[in-house]
């Protein structure tokens, strides 16, 4: 199933005009053709199944048919990662997290970051290019880059918050520490890791050190493998 995506579309719209991106889409690549039907999320769950009524140069007008929710009860994954150096390597992990599932992401700029902003409608955009290839009717939040200490208090009243490190042999690896069907918060640090105070500042405000894998992964890594776990302990 080809799926697209429209911000401007809900339930009391019975006809909507496509964007340039989608529009471009479906009739420069699919070649779709007036009176064929697709179908479009708004990311927020709802799927429409809609017609093509007119194309025009630049947009195409549809009818909406019908639409549903998806209803999804699954618990919540919620990442903060910390920022990457190169933009690709970021962008990589934005496209395989969705993909996977992920409900919420946060760019984390701590200690030993080596970047402070995030290309926010490019980051989108690739969001919204992965829940269409893997055919997902949620898109996840993405929010602005926030620095350690803010994500660490607005988390610290939730249940289930994990930091990410591997400055501890000891510590119990992620798989074990969650359950199924429980919310989770966990941390991604840089390439160089969390500094001993953030990690004794996470420690202190509910967050459990966890290791990922026995062996070093990448920041971009270690955020797909989180969700790989957690999409598999509840699946």
């Amino acid at each position: 199933m080809n799926l697209f995506y429209s911000v401007n579309i809900n339930e009391s719209k019975s006809k909507i005009i496509l964007s340039d991106d989608e529009n471009r889409h479906l009739i420069k690549v699919l070649r779709k053709s007036e009176g064929e039907k697709i179908t479009i999320t708004d990311g927020l769950g709802y799927v429409y199944n809609c017609q093509i009524i007119n194309i025009f140069k630049k947009q195409t007008e549809l009818k909406v048919i019908n639409y549903k929710l998806v209803y999804s009860n699954k618990p919540k994954l919620r990442i903060g990662i910390s920022m990457l150096k190169k933009a690709d390597r970021f962008e990589w992990f934005l496209e395989k997290a969705t993909e996977i599932g992920v409900c919420e992401i946060t760019p984390i700029i701590s200690q030993y970051s080596e970047k402070k902003k995030l290309n926010m409608e490019r980051s989108n955009k690739i969001m919204i290019s992965a829940i269409k290839q893997s055919v997902r009717f949620y898109l996840p939040k993405l929010n602005n880059p926030i620095n350690f200490n803010q994500f660490i208090n607005e988390s610290s009243y939730e249940k289930n918050n994990f930091l990410a490190t591997c400055k501890n042999d000891d510590l119990k690896l992620f798989q074990n520490s969650i359950k199924k069907s429980q919310d989770i918060n966990i941390l991604i640090g840089p390439e160089g890791g969390f500094s001993k105070s953030e990690i004794d500042l996470a420690k202190k405000t509910n967050f459990t050190p966890v290791s990922l894998a026995e062996n070093r992964l990448r920041t971009e890594t270690a955020g797909v493998v989180s969700c790989m776990i957690f999409s598999f302990i509840n699946n």
